[in-house]
């Protein structure tokens, strides 16, 4: 893709973008969730080019936790894209080409509410990567959810998302700023059901330990249409 192409495409972008920050605030004057999701993430490297993912995320809501998610994964890289050797201060598997994943979660109710639905979901990712202009690294992550929800049986989710970021070095210290926008197509309601947007940084504090804030607005328009703002904090480990 040329420059000019690079361009355009990069002003689809931006126009996305705004339409559903417009869209999102349309839902400020209705009721919104206010949540915080926290996460504890943890790579394990099992060879140059495979490692394994785990995760737990718990969702809190009027100061209680609501829910919470785990998960495994494995991971596979193709080779890395070009870049500046300035660059990539942590987790050089996320300047590849190309990463797979493949895990398995579990979702399951904190609150002891009985209306609460568990959840078990198999996830399979296939994210490509590019250097854009101004040292702009974008990732376009496709996901697929298959699902099985007490109570509801089988469906499936696909979560397409884009990912901008650029890595700063200041004084030595790493800072990544990023945006995403990302999608949801649910088979259950044979639509795009969901859309969320967030912006936040990740400060590598060594190449074992990344922490991350970022703020997220999330969409729902099936089966109704709700609005949640969430505050999030992400402690990585890499081993």
């Amino acid at each position: 893709m040329g420059k000019a192409g690079t361009m355009r495409a990069l002003g689809r972008v931006v126009l996305v973008g705004l339409l559903v920050i417009v869209e999102s605030h349309r839902g400020w004057a209705q009721e919104t969730r206010e949540q915080f999701w926290p996460e504890l993430d943890a790579y394990v490297r099992l060879s140059p080019a495979t490692r394994l993912f785990f995760l737990a995320a718990p969702v809190r809501e009027a100061d209680q936790f609501q829910e919470s998610q785990v998960g495994a994964h494995i991971e596979f890289g193709l080779a890395p894209i070009r870049r500046r050797p300035d660059r990539g201060l942590y987790d050089q598997d996320r300047l590849q080409f190309l990463r797979l994943r493949a895990g398995i979660r579990r979702t399951f109710s904190l609150s002891g509410d009985e209306r609460e639905l568990s959840e078990t979901r198999v996830v399979v990712e296939a994210t490509p990567r590019a250097f854009l202009p101004w040292h702009i690294l974008m990732a376009i992550r496709n996901r697929l959810d298959f699902r099985w929800i007490e109570d509801q049986g089988y469906s499936w989710r696909y979560r397409p998302r884009l990912w901008l970021e650029r890595e700063f070095g200041v004084a030595g210290i790493a800072l990544v700023p990023y945006g995403s926008l990302e999608a949801f197509w649910d088979s259950r309601y044979d639509a795009w059901s969901r859309s969320r947007y967030q912006f936040g940084m990740a400060v590598p504090i060594t190449t074992w330990f990344v922490p991350e804030a970022y703020y997220s607005r999330q969409i729902d328009t099936s089966p109704e249409r709700s609005y949640t703002n969430a505050l999030g904090i992400v402690t990585t480990f890499y081993f």
